[in-house]
């Protein structure tokens, strides 16, 4: 039974990825969340984000939720996102008679935006996005809540 509940569920999720009307990689970066970017349009109103970053002492994992507006005039499209994910930190300062430090924690945020089809004359699988976002990540060492503008490139298939 539970076999089959699980054939299910993978059969209805990959059916809704395939039927997805366009898939974008790329690069994403509006806080909390910077990096490698998947982008599914599942459908014309809702989209699905997922974000990798490391840099350094910090590796983020996160997704975004995108709730899409209908295009306006040159083909603006206005978008809505809520963001939650994973924020890890790691640093050795054993070598500095330290101890190492350590930590992971949830990080997310809401923002608005804009994704601009200015790209077009290299590509129009290429879009473009602008953002204003609020992002609130609480590490021990500093709580970091940031109003951020943000930006992302995606080349879609």
């Amino acid at each position: 039974m539970k076999k089959s509940i699980f054939f299910a569920l993978l059969f209805l999720i990959s059916s809704s990825v395939v039927k997805a009307q366009s898939f974008g990689l790329g690069f994403q970066a509006n806080f909390p969340s910077y990096g490698l970017s998947a982008k599914y349009d599942l459908n014309q109103v809702h989209s699905a984000q997922f974000i990798y970053g490391a840099f350094g002492a910090l590796e983020a994992i996160s997704g975004r939720y995108l709730y899409n507006f209908s295009p306006r005039r040159n083909d603006i499209k206005p978008f809505l996102y809520a963001q939650a994910g994973i924020w890890t930190y790691s640093m050795d300062l054993s070598p500095l008679g330290g101890v190492d430090i350590s930590e992971s924690v949830l990080g997310y945020g809401f923002g608005a935006g804009i994704e601009i089809p200015w790209l077009a004359f290299i590509s129009e699988d290429l879009k473009w996005t602008l953002e204003l976002g609020i992002g609130i990540v609480n590490l021990d060492i500093y709580e970091v809540k940031a109003t951020s503008f943000g930006s992302g490139i995606h080349y879609y298939f």
